[in-house]
C-alpha cells in the first residue's frame, strides 16, 4: 500500500501547532482530536483551510479497538486530558465524557495511508498504533515513549528500523542545566536577574552553552520555525541526527 506523499496524520490534534507546522510545511492534514472543546476551537482556527481542503478535523478517539470511551478532560491542561483512568483520577479539575473512538487501521481505509503520522494522547500511544500492519504502517512516525508500554517492540513489530529520540522540551541538541552544575547554576540565576548576562551567554558557541536555558524558540528548527511548548518539533529527515 503506497503512501500518499502529501498527506499527514496529526492524531493528538490538541490545540493545533502540530498542523499549523505540517501545513506550513506543505502537507494536508488529518488531524484527530477526542477533546470536543479542542476540536470546536480547531476548526474555527483552520477554518480557511478546512475549505481549501487541505485540513480535515475528526472529532474521536485513536484507540485499539472501536467504540464508545471514556475521556477525562483536564480543565486546567487540556496536554493532561487521557482516556487512562488511572491519570483522570489525579487531583485537579476533570471532566469526564464519553467520546467516540476509531482505529488507525480504519482511518488509513478511509482516508489513506500517510507519509508521517504523529501520535500524542496522553498515555495511549501503543494503542493507537496497535491496529496497524507492516503494510499500512507510514514511512514516518513519531509517538511519545513510555517507560512502562513496550512501544519500541511494537514499531520493531510493524518493520522500523531507524529510530531518533528527541527531547521533547526543546528540539535542541545542547546539554541541560543539571543540579550539580554549580557553575551554569549560577549563570542561570544570574541570567534571570541580569538579562544583558543571559544574551551574553546566548552568543556563546552551541558546545558551550546548556540547553533550554539560553536557546531562542526556534534556533535549531532546520526551516527556522518557531515551535511553541505544545509543538512535537520536526520529523522524519528534518530531525537531526545524534
Amino acid at each position: 500500500m503506497n503512501p500518499d506523499r502529501k498527506l499527514v496524520f496529526d492524531i493528538g490534534l490538541n490545540n493545533g501547532e502540530d498542523t499549523a507546522y505540517y501545513l506550513w510545511l506543505g502537507y494536508k492534514v488529518l488531524a484527530v482530536e477526542a477533546d470536543p472543546e479542542l476540536t470546536k476551537a480547531c476548526s474555527f482556527r483552520f477554518g480557511e483551510e478546512i475549505r481549501q481542503g487541505n485540513v480535515k478535523i475528526v472529532n474521536a478517539g485513536v484507540l485499539k479497538s472501536p467504540g464508545e470511551f471514556k475521556f477525562f478532560r483536564n480543565l486546567m491542561d487540556h496536554g493532561w486530558s487521557t482516556f487512562d483512568p488511572g491519570k483522570g483520577q489525579k487531583p485537579g479539575e476533570w471532566q469526564e465524557v464519553v467520546v467516540p473512538c476509531t482505529t488507525t487501521q480504519q482511518l488509513i481505509a478511509e482516508y489513506g495511508k500517510p507519509y508521517f503520522m504523529k501520535v500524542d494522547i496522553e498515555g495511549s500511544d501503543l494503542l493507537a498504533i496497535e491496529s496497524l500492519t507492516a503494510e499500512t504502517a507510514p514511512p514516518y512516525v513519531s509517538v511519545e515513549l513510555s517507560a512502562v508500554d513496550p512501544i519500541m517492540e511494537r514499531l520493531l513489530e510493524l518493520g522500523y528500523s531507524d529510530f531518533k529520540f528527541v527531547n521533547g522540551e526543546s528540539f535542541r541538541p545542547t546539554t541541560p542545566i543539571f543540579d550539580h552544575e554549580i557553575g551554569w547554576r549560577t549563570a542561570r540565576k544570574a541570567g534571570h536577574i541580569f538579562p544583558p548576562v543571559r544574551m551574553v551567554i546566548g552568543s556563546l558557541p552551541e558546545r558551550l552553552r546548556p540547553k533550554i536555558e539560553y536557546d531562542p524558540p526556534g534556533r535549531y528548527s532546520p526551516d527556522g520555525y518557531p515551535f511553541s511548548r505544545h509543538s512535537s518539533g520536526p520529523f522524519g529527515e528534518r530531525l537531526a541526527s545524534v
